[in-house]
Parts: structure tokens; sequence; C-alpha cells
């Protein structure tokens, strides 16, 4: 059975999942010969932030697929109580992603080509949309957020560096645009000191809603399959079709 709907906040959750590992980075072929290095001696506050969002950049590019086991833990003055999710995430650039909650209600978000899949798998619901590529998806929804980079062009930002081995760089960021200010209150995002991929992520929304999603046992550079990407639902699933215009 399918149904059409105008846009609805399903969308919000895609955002937050695809902005979560911050790993849609603008591919670029002109990587430096080596990786910079923001713990260099010599380096001021704003250049070591520099020579990190490089770092961030370089390693993202270095990216063929991502597996990681996830855990979300939401909060909200429509929940009685923290909810904490567990699951997978599962990306291969530029545009395949699969970000699976696993327990305690299964919902399995998957994004293949220009094709994104909500399914409610306890409720025998899904939703579909056209959504182009999903770094399209992110510039619709969040404004020009495809990479760390960019992200900063547009978000404040203080950054925390490491004082002890193994402490994560820290990065909390706050709207520069009332445009964002509308969807996002802040933003904290701590990157590890040695993948130098964002591990944690912290999003608060206008409304004090919270969320917080820690990436676990990431995997990189693993073949994943077509499959994981390509939902197959059963026919007894009500698919609603989402109209983005």
């Amino acid at each position: 059975m399918k149904h059409r709907l105008p846009i609805a906040p399903w969308l919000g959750r895609l955002l937050l999942a695809l902005t979560a590992a911050v790993i849609l980075p603008a591919q670029s072929p002109d990587l430096p010969a080596e990786p910079p290095d923001p713990a260099a001696e010599g380096l001021g506050l704003r250049e070591r932030l520099d020579r990190l969002v490089e770092r961030v950049k370089y390693e993202q590019n270095l990216i063929v697929t991502l597996q990681a086991r996830l855990i979300q833990r939401r909060e909200g003055e429509l929940l009685l109580e923290p909810v904490e999710e567990r699951g997978w995430l599962r990306y291969r650039p530029p545009d395949a992603l699969r970000w699976e909650i696993v327990e305690p209600k299964p919902v399995i978000v998957a994004v293949h080509g220009d094709v994104a899949i909500t399914w409610n798998v306890d409720l025998d619901t899904a939703r579909r949309t056209a959504v182009g590529h999903v770094s399209e998806l992110v510039l619709e929804y969040m404004g020009p957020a495809g990479d760390l980079e960019t992200l900063l062009k547009y978000f404040a930002v203080q950054a925390e560096f490491p004082e002890q081995e193994g402490d994560a760089y820290h990065l909390h960021l706050t709207p520069d645009y009332r445009s964002f200010e509308k969807r996002i209150r802040e933003i904290d995002l701590w990157i590890d000191p040695v993948s130098f991929l964002p591990r944690d992520f912290r999003i608060v929304l206008p409304s004090g809603d919270e969320r917080f999603v820690t990436l676990e046992d990431v995997v990189l550079n693993e073949p994943i399959d077509d499959s994981e990407f390509i939902l197959a639902l059963p026919d007894d699933v009500e698919v609603t079709e989402i109209d983005l215009n």
C-alpha cells in the first residue's frame, strides 16, 4: 500500500544519522603528501584547529567504506525518560548509507543512489523519497554541512585539544546564522586522536531535544555488498511516498 504526503519530521532523523559521523567528505584528488599534524609544535590555536580540520578531511578522503556499531541516546520533552538505542552504521561514499537501529525497536534507514527509505519494522510501515545524492539531502535540510571544513564556515567553534594521551579533540559548535538557529541549537563533536574521525556526536535542537551518538569498533575499507543498502520491503509493509516538492 502506498500513500503520498508532504515532507515529514522523519527527515530530521535521517539528517541526524548522516551528520552524526560527519562522514560526508567532499572527495578531493589534491591530498597533501603527508597527513597534517594538529599536534605539531609551534602552532597557535587557530593554526591547530585548521590543521585538525585538514587532517579530518585527509582521513575522510581515504574512506572507501565505513562500518561501526552505534549507540544513540535520545532525550526530549515527548519522552518519559531517556532512550538508548543500539545498532549499526554502514557507509560507502558517495551515496550509499545504512543506519540500522536493532534494539529496542528496529528501524532501518537506507540510502542508495537517489532513494532513501525508512522502515519501522515493528509497525510494518516505511517512508520512501527521492533525495538525490546523500550530500544533497544534507544540503537541503541543514545547509552546506557535507564536511567538517564547510560546517565550520556556518558555525562558531570552541575547540578543546587533548591534554593527555588518548583524549579526543572536542569541538563545540553553535550556529552563526539565524536560518541555522531555527534547526539546530548546538553540536558537539569528539574526534578520535588516532583515526582523526569523529567518534562521538551530540546535537541539540531548538526544542531542547537532544541526541548523543557514539561509534564503536569502526572498520574501514572492507567490502560492503549492495544488498546492505537496498531494502527489499515485505509486501504487507505500508509505504508512504514523501514528495520533496
